[in-house]
């Protein structure tokens, strides 16, 4: 026989590696085991001594920042609008975690958890002497509290956290050891599943339950809390979703590890591995691309990065949002949402030159209830980010719906409503005739009507109904520019590039300003309020993780015309789509309920509008070009259709109507309070002359020989 070989000479590079790893654990528990080895490693015994003293020398305190967690924006009724994440995560309590699902991540990850200390001495042995007699590092002998530790150092973007140094071991075991002198077990439990990656971008068990079975941890059932378990020591060789019977094998040894803790019976241990896999991708609604309202996502964003309740910079804004585990609030109705983008999906679908949008808003609160465009949301080629419900990049020109403000201005200065005028297919405004509302004299103004031919003399309710240009620049020198326009101010109408008041223009009533489907909706919604206007907002609350209040909105109204004015303005509105006879301009707006509205039509065909509103809802429409008023709606084909000329009476009115529709379906008929429903009726049933008894004034006469008769009057004139 030849002479023994010495144990430095027998024992491979990666043993020596291995006991060293034990030496440090006897070391960082105190432990003499570390001496009773010494003989057999030698020279081993001094790097365990040193390996004390730095030990002792750590902080035993792990910071511990919170791990990113997703935010969630929920509409009105709680559903899910959208999430924002940098890591799907989202912290659920141990109550909240299914007791099999517990089990099985201590049976497979930790079996004596709830026996051992932080440093599990009789596992780092087995371990250890596992992988000396295999030469390799076949087995972990960290406790969970350690792997909660070194998830956390990785959380917080320690790069030495996932290092195979010594250095590495004797840290954790430190700070595991000073985590169970402040923590139970059950709460270092509820930590660790929080954190843990299960693979396919879920953190933590509830997102991991949702990613691959669409359940909430508390629902996961045996086999699936087995395979969810299994993942954790490698998430992608064991994927249930690209390896099924890796998945299956692995599940396997969690089920047994619970049988042999007795965890599980026999009986339950052969059902579950019985089971099938069962798996599915449930992909999450990160950010707004995959919202189920994309564009009302995005605007929520724009708010909560311009809102410095969510931090100083809107970096920090960003931060908060992509990590800051927030429940953001929303007005958002989903009903009205699927109304309106159906709507505007079905009546201008994305692909042409013509673009549509929507914006509806509640009467009363100016709560936000939908907000809808026919483009494609996102980065993409054929997708846009250009919100065209909050006035894309710029605003558009508002075309006639302004004319509402000018009748309101004349209503609530006592104008009746048989205010007549010559009003002729051309009309100049010498300069002088008009001022702002500082004194100063405003330009010259050429306006026309729609058609060439289009004129004679008007009443007050006719000329809305038939939306006569003419007229309202007279009435618009009656009453004045400045009126108007104090109106609109009072009612949300700004520059939306930098929110100051708008533009006192000549050409003001004909909505020569630049402002957005959001805004009109809500100076709209004031109305049917009578004359209380809400500032639209979408943001009810937001919370953070903790539950604490980041932010809360409450709803900002103040009365901007009195009752009886917005009742007749109302009254005469109504008769725009349910009107006697054809010279209504919306009657394609009709909606089979009381409703209101006015149609728009900018110069030259930039854009179309229909605006308008019931009791319940207000909503105004969009149609146009997004590249601008240089590509006018002319000579287009929308749906196989061809339009000469887009007029607000055509898509904006069948995308209003649309909207309403769907978005009342199954809502009770209302009709509108005080003065203005008995008016609405007298407006559109006397017959021209008959004095109004709530306005004390008279229809107009019936046109002159030389205008068109009514019906003549095609649908469309803005």
């Amino acid at each position: 026989m030849g002479r023994r070989k010495g144990y430095g000479e027998a024992v491979t590079a990666a043993q020596r590696q291995a006991l060293g790893r034990l030496l440090v654990f006897c070391a960082a528990a105190g432990l003499t085991l570390a001496g009773v080895l010494l003989p057999i490693v030698g020279g081993a015994g001094l790097f365990a001594r040193g390996a004390t003293v730095t030990f002792n020398n750590l902080p035993a305190d792990l910071k511990a920042p919170p791990p990113p967690e997703r935010s969630r924006l929920l509409a009105a009724d709680g559903s899910t609008i959208a999430e924002f994440f940098t890591e799907d995560r989202v912290n659920v309590p141990l109550s909240q975690v299914s007791p099999v699902m517990q089990k099985a991540i201590v049976a497979i990850e930790d079996i004596r958890f709830f026996s051992h200390g932080a440093v599990d001495l009789q596992g780092t042995l087995r371990a250890a002497l596992t992988n000396l007699g295999k030469g390799e590092t076949a087995q972990g002998g960290s406790t969970l509290t350690q792997q909660y530790v070194k998830n956390v150092l990785v959380a917080a973007g320690d790069k030495t956290a996932t290092s195979d140094s010594l250095a590495r071991k004797v840290r954790e075991a430190r700070y595991a050891i000073a985590l169970e002198h402040k923590l139970t077990k059950r709460e270092i439990l509820e930590r660790y599943l929080n954190i843990v990656y299960f693979g396919e971008g879920a953190y933590g068990v509830e997102s991991a339950a949702h990613r691959y079975f669409g359940v909430h941890a508390s629902q996961l059932t045996l086999p699936q809390s087995a395979l969810l378990a299994g993942l954790v020591q490698s998430p992608s060789d064991y994927d249930p979703l690209r390896d099924p019977k890796a998945a299956t094998a692995r599940r396997g040894e969690v089920l047994a590890r619970m049988r042999t803790a007795g965890f599980i019976t026999d009986q339950e241990l052969a059902q579950a591995n019985a089971a099938p896999v069962g798996a599915t991708l449930h992909a999450p609604r990160f950010g707004c691309e995959t919202s189920t309202a994309q564009f009302f996502c995005d605007w929520v964003h724009q708010l909560v990065l311009g809102d410095k309740r969510f931090g100083k910079t809107v970096g920090d804004r960003e931060q908060a949002l992509m990590t800051g585990g927030l429940t953001i609030q929303t007005t958002l109705d989903p009903k009205v949402q699927r109304a309106a983008q159906r709507a505007v999906n079905s009546v201008v679908p994305a692909g042409g030159r013509v673009a549509t949008a929507v914006a509806v808003v509640q009467p009363g609160s100016g709560a936000v209830l939908a907000m809808a465009v026919d483009r494609r949301y996102g980065a993409h080629r054929g997708q846009t980010r250009v919100n065209l419900a909050t006035g894309g990049q710029s605003g558009f020109q508002a075309g006639s719906t302004f004319k509402m403000f000018t009748l309101a201005a004349a209503i609530e200065n006592h104008v009746p409503l048989s205010e007549t005028f010559h009003a002729p297919p051309h009309l100049t405004i010498p300069a002088g005739d008009l001022h702002d509302c500082a004194g100063d004299t405003l330009s010259e103004w050429k306006v026309g009507n729609a058609e060439d031919g289009e004129g004679g003399t008007f009443g007050l309710v006719r000329a809305t109904w038939e939306s006569v240009n003419t007229y309202f620049a007279q009435l618009e020198r009656k009453v004045g520019v400045c009126a108007a326009w104090r109106l609109a101010d009072k009612m949300g109408i700004t520059e939306l590039s930098t929110g100051k008041p708008a533009a006192q223009v000549p050409s003001f009533t004909l909505g020569a300003d630049d402002t957005s489907p959001l805004q009109v909706a809500g100076a709209y919604a004031a109305v049917a309020a009578r004359g209380m206007f809400c500032r639209p907002y979408g943001l009810v609350s937001a919370k953070g993780a903790d539950g604490s209040v980041l932010a809360k909105n409450a709803t900002s109204c103040h009365r901007v015309m009195s009752q009886s004015t917005a009742d007749v303005v109302t009254s005469v509105l109504r008769g725009v789509i349910d009107g006697p006879d054809g010279s209504r301009t919306g009657a394609s707006a009709s909606i089979g309920r009381p409703a209101a509205g006015k149609t728009g039509t900018t110069e030259s065909f930039g854009a179309a509008w229909f605006s308008g509103y019931t009791p319940q809802i207000a909503a105004s429409v969009w149609v146009g070009d997004p590249r601008g008023i240089t590509h006018p709606l002319t000579n287009v084909t929308v749906r196989g259709r061809f339009y000469a000329h887009v007029f607000g009476a055509d898509l904006p009115a069948a995308v209003w109507k649309a909207t309403m529709s769907g978005a009342l379906r199954g809502a009770p008929v209302k009709n509108f309070q005080g003065a203005g429903a008995q008016v609405a009726h007298d407006v559109m049933a006397a017959p021209p002359g008959q004095r109004l008894p709530h306005t004390k004034a008279r229809l107009p006469a019936p046109p002159a020989a030389h205008q068109r008769p009514p019906g003549h009057k095609k649908h469309g004139h803005g």
